[in-house]
C-alpha cells in the first residue's frame, strides 16, 4: 500500500480578538466581582498541577452564577532567568490556563490574556517559598465592560471602509478599499490582486515539506491549515486583510483553540508568531457553526515568518511505541481527521516513539526512505487491537509495522 499522494491545495484568487468592537468607543473601568484566584507553576515550567486544576474548577462554578463578566489572564514568573525567557514562560503559562478554562466551558470571548514576565512580582523574593508565590497566572473577575458611544461622525474617506468578497462557501476575504483599488489596479489577471494557497488536510500538511509538523520539541499539533498569501502588488498593507476560514465542521472544531503559528527558523519546528500584525479569533455563529478570522497584512515572500499556520499544540500524556521490521520507513505519523491533529514519531533506539494526549479513530502515515508516501492506514489494519483498545479507539501501546502491512 505505498502510494505518492498528490497534495491538494486550494488556490483562491481574491481579495478578533476579546475587546474589540466595530466602532470606537470609550470604555468605563471596569469594577472587580471577586478576589483575584491564583493559580501557581513549578520552576520553569508551564504544566497546570492537580491540586491548580482544581482551583480552575471552583472558579467555573462561581463564574457559572454570574450573568456578566469578564475573566483577565495576566502571567507572570520568577526572577530565574533573562527578560525574553520569562516573557515566554509566562506567556505559555496563561496559554495552558486559558486553554483549562476553555475545556471546562469557559467562551475565548469572556477571557483577556496578559503577560508580564518577571516585571510584576507579588511578593520580593528573599527565600524559595517566596519565589514560588510569583510563578502565577493571576485570574481577575470583572464586570462587563460598558460601552459609552461616541458621536456618529460621517464618513467621508472611502479608505475608512472595508470591502467584503465571499470567495467559496468555506473562505472568504475583507479587505480595505483603498487598498484593494491598490492590489486591484497592479493586477494583470484582472483577479482581486491577492492569492491565497490554503493546505487544510491532512495529507497536504504532511507532504509539503514547507510546513514543520512538529510544535518546538516533540508535540504534535491539532491543525486548521495553513495560509500562503501573495498581493499583485509587492508591498506590505497597512491595514491587515482579514481571511475568514470555515472548517465546516462545527462539532470538531467549536472547543478547538486554533492559534497563529511560524517556522521556528532555529530548528524548522512550529511556534507561536512573534508578528503582532497577525492575529486569529473564533466565532461561532447561530451555535451551530465556527468560523476563524485570521489577519495579516504581508505576503509570504515579503514575511520573514512565511506560512501562516493555523493551529495549536497537542497535550501529550500516552506514549505509543512504534517498531520498523521493513527498514523502509523514515517517518511515522499518527493522524486524526476531524479536528486534524497529526502527532509525528520521534525516533528513538526502541523505535518510532508517538506522544499524544487523545485521538478518535487513529491512522498511521509513512514516509518512505525513498521519499514517497503511504496513504492513510487505519491502526487496525496495522495489527489486530486489543478489544479494549478498540473499543477506546485508541492506539495500543506497542505495534510492530510489517512488510505485509505496506503492500
Amino acid at each position: 500500500m505505498k502510494n505518492i499522494l498528490i497534495i491538494f491545495c486550494a488556490f483562491i484568487m481574491a481579495g478578533s480578538s476579546f475587546g474589540q468592537s466595530k466602532t470606537p468607543a470609550t470604555i468605563k473601568e471596569p469594577r472587580e466581582l471577586t478576589p483575584a484566584v491564583q493559580i501557581y507553576f513549578k520552576l520553569n515550567k508551564s504544566d497546570i498541577d492537580p491540586t491548580e486544576q482544581a482551583k480552575l474548577e471552583e472558579l467555573v462554578g462561581t463564574l457559572k452564577r454570574i450573568p456578566e463578566y469578564r475573566l483577565i489572564l495576566t502571567g507572570h514568573t520568577d526572577s530565574t532567568g533573562n527578560d525574553v525567557y520569562n516573557m515566554e514562560l509566562s506567556r505559555d503559562r496563561v496559554d495552558e490556563v486559558y486553554d483549562a478554562l476553555g475545556s471546562l466551558g469557559i467562551s475565548d470571548s469572556f477571557m483577556m490574556m496578559r503577560y508580564y514576565g518577571r516585571s510584576k512580582p507579588r511578593v520580593n523574593e528573599t527565600n524559595k517559598e517566596k519565589a514560588s508565590r510569583n510563578r502565577r497566572v493571576e485570574l481577575t473577575i470583572i464586570e462587563k465592560p460598558a460601552e459609552i458611544a461616541k458621536p456618529v461622525v460621517a464618513k467621508v474617506d472611502v479608505c475608512n471602509e472595508d470591502t467584503t468578497f465571499q470567495v467559496n462557501p468555506g473562505l472568504s476575504i475583507k479587505i480595505n478599499k483603498c487598498d484593494f483599488k491598490l492590489l486591484a489596479s497592479k493586477s494583470k489577471k484582472k483577479d482581486f490582486g491577492v492569492v491565497v494557497k490554503k493546505t487544510a488536510d491532512v495529507m497536504g500538511i504532511i507532504t509539503n515539506e514547507s510546513i514543520p509538523k512538529i510544535y518546538r520539541k516533540d508535540q504534535g499539533m491539532t491543525w486548521l491549515g495553513a495560509l500562503d498569501i501573495s498581493f499583485s502588488v509587492d508591498t506590505c498593507l497597512t491595514r491587515p486583510i482579514e481571511i475568514t476560514v470555515d472548517p465546516m465542521d462545527f462539532e470538531a472544531y467549536n472547543k478547538a483553540k486554533i492559534k497563529v503559528m511560524a517556522k521556528n527558523l532555529k530548528n524548522n519546528n512550529a511556534d507561536k508568531s512573534n508578528d503582532r500584525n497577525k492575529d486569529v479569533s473564533k466565532k461561532t455563529v447561530k451555535k451551530d457553526a465556527v468560523k476563524f478570522v485570521v489577519k495579516a497584512n504581508c505576503p509570504t515572500k515579503k514575511d520573514p515568518e512565511g506560512l501562516i499556520l493555523l493551529g495549536s499544540p497537542e497535550s501529550k500524556s500516552k506514549t505509543t511505541i512504534v517498531k520498523d521490521q521493513t527498514n523502509t520507513i523514515e517517518e511515522i505519523y499518527a493522524v486524526q481527521e476531524a479536528p486534524i491533529i497529526i502527532i509525528p514519531g520521534v525516533k528513538t533506539s526502541k523505535g518510532f516513539e508517538l506522544k499524544y494526549k487523545n485521538l478518535e479513530n487513529p491512522s498511521f502515515v509513512f514516509k518512505f526512505t525513498d521519499g514517497t508516501y503511504s496513504e492513510m492506514i487505519p491502526v487496525n489494519d496495522v495489527c489486530k487491537l486489543k478489544s479494549k483498545y478498540l473499543k477506546e479507539k485508541v492506539l495500543d501501546k506497542k505495534y510492530k509495522i510489517k512488510p505485509k502491512h505496506l503492500k
